[in-house]
């Protein structure tokens, strides 16, 4: 009966032996995790789409808006795209703002009426906007259907500048679409 006890007591060992191992990788696993750093600051790099812009208007002529942003809004994203499928050359531009707010910028030269369309296609006009003292007429765009979260292009601001197009997008606050629209009449005036 010695043996037969003897060999319980091991076998209860074994599982106790497996359960404590058990807890102590995962109590190793826990602090690793509380002792490695964690850097929380965005990983998305801030653009120099002034730069960006004046190497497109460089190369290619054209005058590509270079609009003047808070001090507490940045870039996130700009690109020149000179041969795009649409055959509309443009220049896109992204802001992030204080608040993770986002007001993304088209800049596009020799539009149709086909661009223009399809550009606006899933937004109807609520009105018309133009800043003081200013006589480029921007027409304010909403999407009829609501989506949640909001979508980048549920909201825009469109206006026409000689042949060329400004589009304007994304989740800010119409204070912000002023102050942007206001920037870039502002710029395509000095230029």
């Amino acid at each position: 009966m010695s043996d037969q006890k003897a060999k319980e007591h091991r076998a209860k060992q074994t599982v106790n032996n497996l359960l404590l191992s058990i807890l102590a990788t995962a109590g190793m696993v826990l602090v690793l995790i509380l002792i490695v750093p964690r850097d929380d600051s965005s990983r998305i790099p801030k653009i120099d789409y002034i730069a960006i812009a004046d190497q497109a208007s460089a190369s290619t002529g054209n005058k590509v808006a270079t609009p003047a942003i808070d001090d507490d809004w940045w870039s996130n994203q700009a690109k020149w795209f000179g041969s795009p499928v649409d055959a509309v050359p443009r220049f896109e531009v992204g802001f992030v703002g204080p608040k993770n707010e986002y007001m993304g910028m088209t800049h596009a030269f020799d539009v149709n009426p086909t661009w223009l369309a399809l550009s606006l296609k899933d937004v109807v006009l609520e009105k018309n906007y133009s800043n003081a003292g200013s006589s480029l007429v921007w027409g304010i765009y909403r999407s009829s259907e609501v989506h949640d979260p909001v979508q980048t292009r549920d909201y825009m601001w469109a206006a026409s500048v000689g042949s060329d197009a400004i589009l304007l997008y994304g989740t800010a606050s119409e204070t912000d679409f002023t102050k942007l629209s206001a920037s870039i009449e502002k710029d395509l005036k000095d230029k």
